[in-house]
């Protein structure tokens, strides 16, 4: 239960660290972002920098939640960070949720109970196996790579900017899965041949040290897949349409993630054919729902920039005004 809270509230944190972003980046015109000043125009913004301080805040607390649960649980609740942001972006513009908003929110939450419900709150069945966890992390390397070197060789930017965010959403995957690896010393010895560490035997004591925590390798990993992770979703966003590069990049990453879980961890999932069912079903209203919720969120916001951008017409209504 406690993996359930801190995640969730990882998600609201995200969900409001990237709305206070967007709304921020939003007021930077395209003159300034064609001359290179974007970020120094985005450090004069206090509400940029409150939005980066949460993200800190989040990432300490999706750790918290990856130390205490398992990446099968904890991944897709922190996909709800989208519903978050969209709820949260409407009132810091003082805009009602549009009724379609509201329904694919519930289809996203829907799914995600379903398949939470579901994989249950079992914890990992036995300590990390560095050996998968390194295949896994090759082949989740070479598969972002090949997608990243598609999406430069596609001239069209629909199939770019999908193709660059199923390679973002394969490294947040392989993220949170070396966070909960890099963490993993923090609870019970890591399994056969942890004796060359400190401490007298395989008993969970209190935990390692700094200086060890900093030894263990995937800590160094961390900064790099998720600073790339970073870099490519941004690319996917300036590529094509939210509603193409967003789902799909959250879709991969619960996927990579529980993949992760399931390879190094042991976390059981699909273990009969009617539970199977029930998460899969799961999973696919989580996608759909965000897919459908990221489309709405940009059909809306596209009528306000043209609501403000027409001449005044005092017979026309406001859009989605707040009584």
């Amino acid at each position: 239960m406690l993996a359930v809270l801190l995640a969730l509230a990882a998600a609201a944190v995200f969900g409001t660290a990237t709305a206070l972003q967007h709304r921020a980046a939003s007021g930077v015109t395209r003159a300034e972002v064609a001359e290179g000043r974007l970020l120094a125009r985005l450090l004069q913004r206090p509400i940029w920098l409150l939005g980066i301080v949460l993200s800190g805040v989040a990432f300490v607390l999706h750790v918290a939640a990856l130390h205490e649960g398992p990446l099968s649980l904890v991944q897709p609740i922190v996909v709800t960070t989208t519903v978050f942001a969209v709820f949260i972006r409407s009132g810091l513009e003082r805009t009602r949720p549009d009724l379609a908003e509201v329904v694919w929110a519930l289809c996203t939450v829907a799914g995600l109970t379903l398949f939470v419900v579901s994989a249950g709150l079992r914890a990992p069945h036995h300590p990390p196996a560095e050996r998968e966890a390194l295949l896994v992390l090759a082949v989740g390397a070479l598969l972002a790579v090949a997608a990243c070197c598609f999406a430069r060789s596609t001239p069209v930017p629909a199939r770019r900017g999908f193709l660059l965010g199923l390679g973002a959403g394969v490294l947040y995957g392989l993220t949170a899965g070396l966070v909960k690896l890099a963490t993993s010393p923090l609870g019970p010895g890591p399994g056969p041949g942890h004796g060359s560490g400190p401490g007298p035997g395989p008993g969970p004591g209190p935990g390692p040290g700094l200086v060890q925590l900093l030894g263990h390798w995937p800590v160094w990993l961390v900064p790099v897949a998720g600073l790339s992770a970073f870099l490519i979703s941004q690319r996917a966003y300036q590529a094509t349409r939210l509603s193409v590069s967003a789902p799909v990049l959250n879709i991969v990453d619960v996927l990579v993630a529980v993949t992760f879980g399931a390879v190094v961890f042991g976390d059981r999932l699909f273990t009969t054919p009617g539970r199977s069912l029930v998460e899969l079903v799961g999973i696919t209203m989580m996608g759909v729902g965000v897919w459908r919720l990221v489309r709405e969120d940009e059909r809306l916001h596209a009528l306000l920039r043209s609501d403000a951008e027409a001449p005044p017409d005092a017979s026309a209504p406001s859009t989605r005004p707040v009584p």
